[in-house]
């Protein structure tokens, strides 16, 4: 089956006035057409960012997100036609 979500080296850092906030630091995920996952973890640990991510909501700092083999961006544009 193919990957309907890869996340390599993901990296989200916002910046803040006395010191930058890391909010993911390099995470890799890769989810297959047809396989179920729960994100499970403490609150402030990065959940809810990286499904911001995935969904266009969130802009990255580094590494790379694709979504049906493009950019969070363009598969959003897609789905709206």
């Amino acid at each position: 089956m193919a990957n309907v979500v890869d996340v390599n080296d993901l990296s989200v850092i916002y910046p803040a006035q006395d010191q930058e906030v890391v909010a993911l630091d390099r995470v890799n995920l890769s989810i297959a057409e047809g396989e179920f996952i729960s994100l499970i973890g403490p609150s402030g640990c990065g959940k809810t960012t990286l499904l911001r991510v995935i969904a266009d909501l969130e802009h990255i700092t580094g590494g790379e997100v694709r979504v049906n083999g493009v950019s969070p961006h363009e598969a959003r544009l897609a789905r709206a036609y």
